[in-house]
């Protein structure tokens, strides 16, 4: 199934970037404010969408282009998500993003990158220590991610300082998540905005 997906998703990428006529991104500048409103997930890709707009997050990051111009960046960032049931997560990652044009002003995005995660636990917990039980609180732990994602976004270039809005579904594989799941699948939704300031 996970081939099967990725695969369209490559598919569909591939096709929009070869349609495209115009390059949008001539005029790109560096170092943009990245804005994310993001809702995080325990879940495959694409199961229980619902869930999907419960756990509310907020992100902060920025972008470098590879060649002066939009189409392939290295972006990085900081985010953060509160999750009732799995806990809260503060998520630090960098993705290296090729984002196709799909005319004038639209573009499609694909990426992908790796993660370091801290994963905080969702109740006080104890551990076992000289007989007898203690508190550990909820102290998180450090686990390793890959992030993948797909986006759709607008930017109209202007001279003066713009909005780059965009809509991003990302899938990401956490590992170390505990000992009898090695791998946990999770997914954030993600609403934002880049600001490309006035030079």
């Amino acid at each position: 199934m996970k081939k099967t997906f990725f695969g369209a998703l490559l598919g569909c990428c591939l096709a929009f970037g070869l349609s495209a006529q115009s390059d949008i991104s001539k005029n790109y500048r560096n170092f943009p404010i990245v804005l994310t409103l993001q809702f995080h997930s325990l879940t495959l890709p694409f199961k229980d969408l619902k869930s999907n707009f419960t756990n509310v997050g907020l992100g902060l990051g920025t972008e470098l282009s590879f060649s002066g111009k939009q189409n392939w960046v290295q972006q990085v960032g900081a985010l953060w998500y509160r999750n009732k049931t799995v806990g809260n997560g503060l998520l630090f990652y960098t993705q290296t993003a090729w984002r196709p044009s799909l005319s004038d002003n639209f573009y499609t995005e694909l990426k992908i990158g790796a993660a370091y995660l801290l994963a905080f636990r969702p109740v006080d917990s104890f551990r076992y220590s000289n007989g007898e039980w203690t508190p550990a609180g909820r102290k998180g732990r450090g686990l390793l991610a890959l992030p993948l994602g797909i986006s759709l976004g607008y930017q109209q270039y202007s001279a003066e300082t713009y909005l780059s809005p965009f809509v991003s579904y990302q899938f990401m594989l956490v590992n170390g998540y505990n000992k009898s799941i090695p791998l946990v699948p999770e997914t954030l939704l993600q609403i934002g905005s880049r600001v490309h300031f006035k030079k």
